[in-house]
């Protein structure tokens, strides 16, 4: 007599941390229901990756040394959907959030001398990888539109706009 083969049960219902049908703009806030991994500088290992892959709903990704353009998000994206499928799990089960610190502006004159700013701060810094060109710095009626299109270009599911500074009070006005 044959014996029956079970299958894994999967959930017909994608949980509320799974990945969107199209990319998303959020304010950054605090984590949600299920399990998250942080892949910024310091945790960008092989085990951590295969770790993120294996167990989270919701891998956050961060811009530093290690990831320094959108390009580079965009590989550690591609690495971490091949990790994904190599342990059996389907990629909408997961979200990737790129969090980006964000500069709201007056106007794009006001964006101007922002970016300005980053750039000189950059410029005195040390640092070996450049905020000037991972900083979204727009007028507040183009930052959605300037997030969307870092997901497209960094292949995330969603930006989490992380605001700096006075950028904070336009969190509400962002309709986000």
């Amino acid at each position: 007599m044959a014996q029956p083969v079970l299958a894994p049960a999967r959930a017909t219902r994608r949980p509320s941390t799974a990945r969107p049908d199209v990319p998303r703009v959020e304010v950054a806030g605090p984590a949600r229901r299920g399990v998250e991994f942080r892949l910024d500088a310091d945790a960008l290992d092989p085990t951590t990756i295969a770790l993120a892959a294996a167990r989270a709903d919701v891998v956050h990704l961060v811009h530093s040394a290690a990831l320094p353009t959108p390009a580079a998000v965009r590989a550690l994206v591609s690495v971490l959907e091949d990790e994904v499928r190599a342990v059996g799990r389907d990629r909408d089960e997961v979200r990737v959030v790129l969090e980006v610190e964000t500069v709201v502006a007056d106007d794009e004159a006001d964006a101007a001398r922002r970016r300005i700013a980053v750039a000189y701060a950059e410029a005195f810094s040390g640092l070996t990888w450049s905020p000037s060109a991972t900083w979204l710095v727009a007028p507040r009626d183009a930052v959605r539109a300037a997030a969307l299109d870092l997901a497209a270009r960094a292949g995330v599911d969603t930006v989490a706009l992380v605001l700096v500074g006075s950028s904070a009070r336009h969190a509400d006005a962002l309709g986000l």
